[in-house]
């Protein structure tokens, strides 16, 4: 590896008198007896995490199934869990389950229905009083 200035080494955090890091990284794990904890690996078993290591923490954090296959999976389960039968909770007239499904009247419909019966309610009050009130 080739030497580093003092200035180079001060930037980089190093120390004058030591060696810049590795690229690898070896963790020993404790021996079984030594710890609390439990753990998944055997005792001994070294974790090495080299120049891929980014890559590899990716690919084992992908998922395992799609989002509709999450669903699926789920509703299996739970129509598993009660007999066969699908929960009466989960269907209203807005809900096909874990799909929402809208109804007729919302916001939308709200906002529509004052922008245009303001003025239609303005042109009918005007009729009826030409003559008493204005005109």
């Amino acid at each position: 590896m080739q030497a580093l200035s003092h200035a180079q080494q001060r930037l980089s955090g190093i120390a004058p008198n030591q060696r810049p890091r590795s690229s690898s990284l070896v963790v020993q794990a404790k021996k079984a007896g030594s710890s609390s904890s439990s753990s998944s690996r055997g005792a001994g078993e070294p974790v090495t995490y080299g120049a891929d290591w980014y890559a590899r923490t990716r690919e084992a954090a992908k998922p395992r199934r799609t989002v509709r296959e999450e669903m699926e999976y789920r509703r299996a389960a739970n129509r598993a869990a009660n007999n066969g039968r699908e929960r009466k909770d989960l269907y209203t007239d807005n809900w096909d389950g874990s799909e929402y499904k809208g109804s007729q009247f919302n916001i939308l419909t709200l906002l529509a229905a004052l922008f245009l019966l303001t003025p239609v309610a303005g042109l009918v009050f005007a009729k009826l009083t030409y003559g008493t009130l204005w005109g």
